[in-house]
């Protein structure tokens, strides 16, 4: 299976995690209505037949309209975008965009909270 690369795949990927399945018109619908654009049908379902193509998108054929699922689980994409982010933008120094989100942003402290505890976890299994 091949990751979606481009920003419309992920963003069709992230309408059918949504909706779970849903046909062209009603994954056009929710990603026109959050994404505030007016995508094309014929540009939605091309897209889809793509990712089809790729393996992230199922297609039921036995329907009419046909019905489209996910077949990527979100946190292996989101994982493998990040991944690649990482690699590109930090030179793979993941070490480096922590740095950088907790210099640069106005982090809350509950999310200072749930970073504190994400490394508390990390080194505990690491000691295991």
């Amino acid at each position: 299976m091949s990751t979606p690369t481009g920003e419309t795949e992920l963003q069709l990927l992230k309408v059918l995690w949504s909706l779970k399945h849903a046909t062209v018109a009603q994954v056009r619908e929710r990603y026109n209505e959050v994404n505030g654009t007016s995508l094309a049908y014929t540009t939605v379902m091309t897209m889809l037949s793509r990712l089809v193509t790729k393996g992230a998108v199922k297609v039921d054929k036995e329907r009419e309209p046909f019905l489209y699922t996910a077949s990527s689980k979100r946190q292996t994409v989101l994982r493998d975008r990040l991944k690649t982010f990482v690699k590109s933008v930090f030179d793979g120094q993941a070490h480096e965009l922590v740095l950088h989100l907790v210099e640069s942003e106005a982090l809350s402290e509950a999310d200072v909270q749930r970073i504190k505890q994400a490394i508390s976890r990390k080194k505990s299994e690491s000691k295991s």
